[in-house]
């Protein structure tokens, strides 16, 4: 069920009268911190009126469904779009993507609602005008400037994805019998773990590949 547009693009500060002891805001707030703590699945209206002190149908005059509650929500732990850095235009767009991969770590309930069909609020469109204006600044066209930032964010949603949740585990390989079918795979398994900062330093070599390729293709000076 798609969002109500004023909904989503309606001022939190002031769609309720101070007065009132319940207004979207909180429960917005209340919901991404049951996200947070529990995951997506744990957000309910009757986990929510709990949290808040009030009845479930409370909720309803201030959000109609629970998936205009998810965009809200989405919204929120985007928050504001990161302040603008200082430098070159590849020390400014990496600077926005190590922010951006800051949001995915603190939420990780967002990155894969940032994948689906969802629309983008103000506060996510709010973030890609910052890094448009970064590829405008470098002199990059309007079409352009698109394909770089989907690049560079699926990227970021990319090194996102917590690695070690996914990886197999080489006893099984072994049992399985395959293991003379994947003596790479096991080879990278059998290898020393990184240490502290290890996921950064990937995240920041693979970065600088993409912002390599990007200032060759369109012949950008670093600068």
């Amino acid at each position: 069920m798609p969002i109500e547009p004023d909904l989503l693009w309606t001022d939190l500060a002031v769609e309720v009268a101070p007065r009132r002891p319940l207004s979207r805001s909180r429960i917005v707030a209340a919901a991404v911190a049951v996200a947070d703590a529990e995951g997506l699945d744990a957000v309910s209206m009757p986990r929510l009126a709990r949290e808040l002190g009030t009845a479930p149908m409370s909720l309803y005059r201030h959000v109609p469904h629970k998936d205009a509650l998810v965009d809200l929500m989405l919204d929120a732990a985007i928050g504001p779009a990161p302040a603008e850095a200082r430098g070159s235009w590849r020390e400014r767009l990496a600077a926005w993507a190590r922010e951006n991969l800051g949001v995915f770590r603190r939420h990780p309930w967002t990155l894969p609602l940032v994948t689906a069909a969802r629309r983008m609020g103000p506060q996510e469109c709010a973030w890609g005008e910052r890094a448009l204006g970064v590829l405008a600044d470098a002199g990059l066209a309007p079409s352009d400037r698109g394909s770089v930032l989907h690049l560079v964010n699926g990227y970021v949603r990319g090194a996102a994805v917590p690695v070690a949740d996914r990886v197999p585990d080489p006893a099984a390989i072994e049992r399985s019998g395959r293991a003379g079918e994947l003596p790479l795979m096991l080879a990278l398994l059998a290898a020393p773990r990184p240490g502290p900062g290890g996921d950064d330093d990937a995240f920041e070599f693979g970065l600088a590949r993409v912002l390599d390729g990007v200032e060759a293709h369109f012949g950008l000076r670093a600068t």
